[in-house]
């Protein structure tokens, strides 16, 4: 019987030995598409010029402890100190931000502390910005801006009352606060009102008028026949050879010769041994892990060879202590070795999937062969789609779609049309893209890989983007321009020369108290 009958399926998936990536994984699933909404669109609109992580927890810091204990030095952007101190820039934002968390974890620490000091820089950028372009602040402006703040308004009014009942250090603190502000929102703001130019959208809307459909075929390893299946697993017989196991997992060596002394001289059972000892999943299960094949297990080993070794353990007794990917593991054979019936066809499945992954050339020898003869019937007056149908191939229809390399958001690509996943697996492969919008319609492409297994696509129409996709790329394109911007401004600020970061080391020191010497 194949092993994946009888692995437990009832059992959480997480309950596996760590085998080989092939077998964790397990089958590909194409991703669900969803489209695109104008609650999407907004989102395109809202940058956070700073992403800041809100986890809980804070460390705060002792400035009485060392030296300079006025204020933590974190590092400089141009000739300013990016430094912590009571009352400045940086404090308010680690305030700010501890305020809305509580907790005590040291992850939760680091990311409040981090997020304070990436705060200040690029606040400390923006200033710098602005103070190259003499924006200076108007009292005028200033006190508008603190009438506009909503400190001193009552039902949505300034409040004169309020205003004059607050302290003097209040006041000058919202002043401050404010003053400070004021440049770095004009800066921003300049870079928000740039318009967009008509030019570029020209562009943009010139490339999606390139556009083209697609209909294409997937030829993968399980059209590999069944007679050449059963051969090959017939040929290789060990590979395939299943073995029911129980498993017990531990940190040592010691522990598990220990716990198989224990279980040899019938102080335990390997069932409560497994229960009382074992760091993998199937502990509770009395380490009972199911059927498996040679091929599969053989990824558990630090030594695959050693696997042979399991196999030629008696039915009822507990292997030797083997290395193992994750510990030390200890193995009790429930069934004896045993061959699948190689007529099965999830068994042949089965030998499949060995056979792309250690042996691929064999499967994609024939893959060649089958994608030559149906090029050679395209080539000899069928239609590409009554060739699939003739060949018994599912056809994969793809709607008029835009050449987007890369997948950028100006454009809708593979990403949003093409429901198969092939496609859109190909949108960051140039030459495969090349390949592609190259044909006219009609026309063939060749063999083409993706997604562990190839296609053959045909082009089905070509010709402009629709109205209501040009429509939509022509209104979302000021926006996502803008957000292009914001983020060339984020980068500008952390990539500058003239930033030095020395957080990481700063932070273990005099947050953590852990130095180099440590």
């Amino acid at each position: 019987m194949p092993s994946k009958d009888s692995k437990q399926s009832q059992k959480e998936d997480s309950k596996v030995i760590k085998l080989p990536q092939s077998e964790v994984s397990g089958k590909s699933r194409n991703k669900n598409k969803q489209p695109i909404t104008f609650s999407k669109i907004a989102t395109y609109v809202i940058l956070a010029l700073i992403s800041t992580v809100l986890i809980i927890g804070v460390v705060v810091p002792s400035l009485g402890s060392s030296q300079n204990s006025n204020s933590i030095e974190f590092g400089s952007y141009g000739d300013e100190k990016i430094e912590f101190k009571p009352g400045n820039y940086f404090y308010s934002q680690y305030q700010a931000q501890a305020r809305n968390n509580t907790g005590n974890t040291d992850q939760a620490a680091y990311q409040i502390w981090r997020g304070a000091f990436e705060s200040t820089v690029f606040h400390t950028a923006i200033n710098q910005m602005a103070d190259e372009a003499k924006i200076l602040v108007s009292e005028t402006t200033l006190n508008q801006a603190i009438i506009d703040s909503g400190s001193y308004s009552k039902d949505g009014k300034f409040d004169i009352s309020l205003y004059e009942k607050a302290s003097i250090e209040s006041k000058n603190s919202l002043k401050k606060q404010i003053r400070e502000s004021i440049p770095t929102q004009i800066v921003v703001s300049d870079i928000l009102t740039t318009l967009s130019s008509d030019e570029e959208l020209n562009y943009i809307v010139a490339i999606g008028d390139q556009s083209k459909a697609f209909d294409y075929v997937v030829l993968d390893s399980s059209l590999y026949p069944d007679d050449a299946t059963k051969q090959y697993a017939q040929s290789n017989p060990a590979n395939f050879s299943l073995i029911d196991i129980s498993i017990i997992t531990v940190d040592t060596q010691e522990a598990a010769a220990s716990i198989k002394a224990r279980i040899d001289n019938n102080e335990i059972t390997f069932s409560e041994a497994a229960i009382a000892n074992s760091i993998d999943s199937f502990a509770a299960d009395g380490g009972k892990a199911g059927v498996y094949y040679l091929f599969e297990l053989s990824g558990n080993f630090a030594n695959p060879e050693e696997v042979n070794t399991l196999f030629a353990t008696p039915k009822g007794e507990v292997s030797d202590v083997f290395a193992s990917s994750n510990g030390f593991a200890l193995y009790q054979v429930e069934q004896a070795p045993f061959l699948p019936d190689f007529n099965e066809s999830e068994v042949l499945a089965d030998v499949r999937r060995y056979i792309m992954a250690n042996d691929a050339q064999v499967t994609d020898s024939y893959i060649e062969q089958v994608g030559t003869e149906f090029l050679a019937k395209v080539n000899s007056g069928s239609s590409f789609k009554e060739v699939s149908e003739q060949m018994n191939l599912p056809l994969i229809s793809v709607p008029s779609t835009s050449l987007n390399v890369n997948s950028s958001n100006y454009l809708m690509g593979f990403n949003y049309t093409d429901n198969g996943g092939y496609l859109s697996a190909l949108s960051n492969e140039v030459e495969s893209m090349k390949t592609l919008y190259s044909l006219n319609v009609g026309e063939v492409s060749p063999l083409i890989k993706s997604n562990n297994a190839s296609i053959l696509a045909t082009v089905t129409s070509m010709g402009p983007m629709d109205q209501e996709t040009n429509e939509y790329v022509a209104m979302i394109y000021p926006y996502l321009n803008q957000q292009q911007m914001q983020q060339d401004l984020v980068d500008r600020v952390f990539t500058s020369d003239a930033f030095q970061d020395n957080f990481l080391t700063v932070y273990l020191d005099r947050i953590m108290g852990i130095t180099a010497n440590n």
